[in-house]
C-alpha cells in the first residue's frame, strides 16, 4: 500500500510540474503573440508615409526589414527558447525600423564580451525587445534633436547572461 501511495504521489507531482510548465509555455506564447499592435500599425503607417512622399527607396527598405522582422517573430513564437544570435538579429531589425521611423535621431550599438557565444546561448524570444522599446519610446524619442544613443552590452558571469541596456534619452523626473 505504501509503495502504491508513493507512486501515486510521484505521478501527481509530475503531472503538476507538467501543468505548470505548460502554463508557462502558454504565457510566453501569449506574450510573444502580442508583439505590440501599435508597433505594427506604426510600421505600416511609416511605409505609407514614405509612399505618399514618393520616397520609394525608403519605403522598399523599410518594408523589407519589416517583413523580415515579422517572419522571424512568427517563426520564433513557436519555440520556448531561441539562440541569442536570433534574438539579436530580431532586435537589430526592430532598432533599424525604429531608427528609420524617427528620422535617424538615434544610433545604437550591440556589444558582446569575447566569452559570449550567441549561437550556443538560448533565451526566450523577444526577451530584450520590451526593454529596448522602452528606452526608445520613453527616452530617445523625446530627446531634442539628434544625438540619441542606445548601448546594449552582453556578458556572462558563470552560467548567467547579463544584459545592460543604456540610453542617453531624457530620463525620468
Amino acid at each position: 500500500g505504501l509503495f502504491v501511495f508513493i507512486r501515486w504521489q510521484k505521478k501527481r507531482l509530475i503531472a503538476k510540474e507538467r501543468e505548470r510548465g505548460l502554463l508557462k509555455d502558454l504565457e510566453m506564447q501569449a506574450l510573444r503573440a502580442q508583439m505590440n499592435p501599435h508597433f505594427i500599425f506604426n510600421c505600416l503607417s511609416s511605409i505609407n508615409n514614405f509612399i505618399m512622399k514618393n520616397e520609394t527607396e525608403e519605403a522598399s527598405d523599410y518594408l523589407t526589414k519589416f517583413s523580415r522582422l515579422i517572419r522571424m517573430v512568427l517563426n520564433n513564437s513557436k519555440n520556448s527558447y531561441i539562440s541569442l544570435e536570433d534574438e539579436l538579429e530580431m532586435l537589430g531589425l526592430y532598432l533599424e525600423l525604429e531608427k528609420l521611423r524617427f528620422g535617424n535621431r538615434f544610433a545604437y550599438g550591440i556589444h558582446m564580451d569575447n566569452d559570449v557565444d550567441p549561437a550556443t546561448i538560448f533565451i526566450p524570444p523577444l526577451l530584450f525587445q520590451p526593454f529596448v522599446e522602452n528606452a526608445v519610446w520613453h527616452g530617445l524619442v523625446h530627446k531634442a534633436g539628434a544625438g540619441g544613443r542606445l548601448e546594449i552590452s552582453l556578458r556572462t558571469r558563470g552560467n548567467v547572461l547579463l544584459c545592460n541596456i543604456e540610453d542617453n534619452g531624457v530620463g525620468r523626473a
